[in-house]
């Protein structure tokens, strides 16, 4: 059975019971189950252990509150699967909570029933593995589109020396059916277009490292690396 982790951020220590009640009958899980009575002891909590699969957070505590504490934890964490509890059902906190980052939001009335519990989980988890896979597909297609870039970058660069190797490789020819002399400058031409694609091709193989762009937030290959630099040594 899968282990998950999980931490309850309840002031309540009969909530935080009924909650380790409810995920010791857990069929899809095993949970590691923590518990903490303030956010400040979450965030230890957190500080210390590292970032949880899931958190069951209560709405209400003293202290630094729930809603701050969300909104804390999401500045650094999108991953963990956050879900509130309060005794209210005012609108205007499930609002606020949603807005937040909550991935739902359960009334104490409703934990008479162990189920609601245990699929709000279930979902959480498995709205996180879907957003994971996208995430894997979204950086696969981008992969393609940069492979794709380059290839493009790689025959731009390359066709205008080709194109002065096969004219100058033209005009040689000719002069040697012909019987005349081999035209110098043809061979200087094509010497410096086979010069042109070798050094294409070592810049080629340089190209090791992706390159991201966080303000496009995708992966991107423009172009080839930038040709070493020649000291004067050199």
């Amino acid at each position: 059975m899968v282990t998950r982790s999980i931490l309850i951020v309840e002031d309540e220590p009969s909530v935080a019971v009924t909650f380790q009640h409810i995920l010791k009958r857990s069929l899809d899980y095993s949970y590691r189950v923590e518990v903490a009575s303030s956010a400040e002891e979450a965030l230890e909590a957190i500080k210390k252990t590292g970032a949880f699969d899931i958190i069951l957070l209560d709405y209400y505590l003293p202290g630094i509150t729930g809603g701050e504490l969300l909104k804390a934890l999401r500045t650094r964490d999108q991953e963990t699967v956050v879900i509130v509890v309060s005794a209210s059902q005012e609108y205007r906190i499930v609002h606020d909570v949603f807005k937040l980052g909550a991935d739902d939001y359960i009334t104490k009335d409703e934990l008479v029933n162990p189920y609601v519990l245990e699929k709000s989980i279930l979902a959480g988890l498995e709205k996180r593995e879907y957003q994971k896979e996208m995430n894997r597909s979204e950086i696969a297609r981008q992969r393609i589109d940069a492979i794709t870039t380059i290839i493009r970058t790689v025959h731009h660069e390359l066709n205008n020396p080709m194109a002065i190797i096969d004219f100058a490789l033209s005009r040689i020819a000719g002069a040697v059916e012909s019987g005349a002399p081999v035209n110098s400058a043809h061979v200087q031409e094509a010497q410096v277009g086979v010069s042109r694609m070798s050094e294409i091709l070592r810049r080629l193989h340089n190209f090791r490292q992706e390159n991201f762009n966080d303000e496009l937030r995708g992966l991107k290959l423009f172009a080839l690396p930038d040709a070493p630099q020649k000291t004067e040594d050199t």
